[in-house]
């Protein structure tokens, strides 16, 4: 009888997990050896000064931008580090509920003797395990890449950003757990906690110039995981604390729901 949905669920999906870990050592060694090019280069800072607004809004001011915090900042956690966190829990929590639901398998999964919440509880931890593997995976490349390059990059500051991206992502791939546990659609799941993403992307980074709509900031997940540039100034608690309770919320809604629904056969 299958009692352990958590390890069955990371057994199935330790293909993915170890792909995109390397993927995350990669992305985190390939920046970091790229910011001495930037660092060295003459005339960079006056280059940025003259670029517009917009895109002074994703780069950040060119003092900051020439330190390593700065560059990583930029060039990592604003947005590479996301897309890859956000793409691999939107994946795992569309598939985690829906995605069985889909395929026809989880009723043979519910015909065990086990709970509905207890097989979302384990199915959301076997997420947030991956997450945490390639939020891990993202660090060492990060800090290998530092070392390799032979610059200063605070340690504090990069761990800070990442525990803050792991908040991101815990969000992103719960809200898409909630939906397909909620309606048994995978697709409608997928896009719905893909929109949170991007939208928010777009909110916090565009709005920012645009003073008007600025306030609209405060709906994006972005604006939570990374407004005051973690990397540079550290966790702000309230802005993590949110994104940690919207989380939560997330998981309760999809236990909830998800015991009280029928499922599609």
């Amino acid at each position: 009888m299958l009692r352990n949905v958590y390890l069955k669920t990371l057994r199935d999906s330790k293909k993915s997990i170890l792909f995109y870990s390397i993927g995350s050592i990669a992305i985190g060694l390939y920046v970091t050896l790229f910011y001495p090019t930037i660092r060295d280069a003459t005339g960079f800072a006056e280059f940025i000064e003259q670029l517009p607004e917009t895109l002074k809004a994703l780069i950040g001011d060119a003092e900051t931008y020439t330190t390593a915090e700065g560059f990583l900042n930029a060039e990592m956690f604003s947005f590479m580090a996301p897309l890859v966190i956000g793409t691999f829990v939107i994946i795992a929590g569309m598939a985690a509920i829906a995605g069985e639901e889909e395929s026809h398998t989880l009723d043979q999964l519910l015909a065990n003797p086990i709970t509905r919440q207890s097989i979302v509880l384990q199915k959301a931890a076997a997420l947030l395990t991956g997450l945490l593997i390639l939020v891990v995976a993202m660090w060492i490349g990060i800090v290998s890449g530092s070392k390799i390059a032979g610059f200063d990059l605070s340690i504090t500051g990069t761990t800070q950003a990442l525990v803050s991206l792991f908040a991101l992502g815990a969000v992103l791939g719960l809200i898409a757990l909630s939906v397909g546990a909620v309606t048994g659609r995978k697709g409608l799941a997928g896009g719905i906690a893909a929109a949170v993403g991007v939208v928010g992307f777009l909110l916090d980074t565009f709005l920012s110039v645009v003073e008007l709509l600025d306030p609209a900031r405060f709906i994006s997940v972005f604006y939570y995981f990374n407004n005051n540039d973690v990397i540079i100034n550290g966790i702000n608690i309230a802005h993590f604390s949110t994104l940690v309770a919207i989380a939560v919320i997330a998981v309760v809604v999809a236990v909830w729901r998800f015991e009280r629904r029928d499922v599609f056969n």
